[in-house]
């Protein structure tokens, strides 16, 4: 305006699913619901060629039309084409407003470690899988009031995803849809 840049933002009124789920795990229908919502807003989100790479429980923000998707901070272009669009462009996705290069050095990771996916924590590239897996984890923490993946130190926390799998849904929160546990079982495939 007048010569300035500046951008505008749209006000979301709600809450964050963190604080959600804080004090309790959420009714099962109400996952379902959510977790059908984050998965569209991630599918579009991938289908333009974006990569999220921090999507955790304070990243989604509940209001009045539903759950949105927020900070795409650390997002960047998803040159693997995992989920992209069929016979698009690939130059259209090097036109990606996201960062294109990493923000850290070869070999460092970005992210929320207890919803990052192994080959984000061994350094590798994130692509829409990566966003699966933490789609996974918010999941199955919605479902259970649980993360799925816990340490007392960061180290043991990367060595838990690395190798283990988490308690079945069921055994937590016994009124869950079994689908529900198949669902979160796949995102959480290493």
């Amino acid at each position: 305006e007048d010569g300035h840049p500046f951008i505008v933002m749209g006000l979301l009124e709600g809450m964050t699913l963190a604080a959600m789920i804080k004090t309790a795990p959420l009714d099962p229908n109400v996952v379902v619901d959510l977790a059908a919502q984050i998965a569209d807003a991630l599918d579009r989100a991938h289908r333009a060629g974006v990569v999220h790479r921090d999507l955790k429980p304070s990243n989604v923000m509940l209001s009045k039309s539903g759950a949105k998707l927020m900070d795409f901070g650390l997002a960047r272009e998803n040159r693997v084409g995992i989920l992209s669009p069929s016979g698009s462009d690939p130059g259209l996705l090097s036109q990606s407003p996201t960062m294109a290069s990493p923000l850290t050095s070869a070999g460092a990771f970005v992210g929320t470690s207890h919803y990052m996916a192994p080959e984000q924590l061994e350094g590798r590239e994130a692509d829409a899988r990566s966003d699966l897996w933490a789609l996974g984890c918010v999941l199955y923490e919605m479902a259970t009031g649980r993360r799925a993946y816990e340490g007392a130190t960061q180290a043991s926390l990367i060595s838990s995803i690395m190798k283990d799998e988490p308690r079945p849904i069921a055994d937590l929160a016994p009124l869950a849809p079994a689908g529900l546990d198949r669902v979160v079982r796949s995102c959480l495939s290493k």
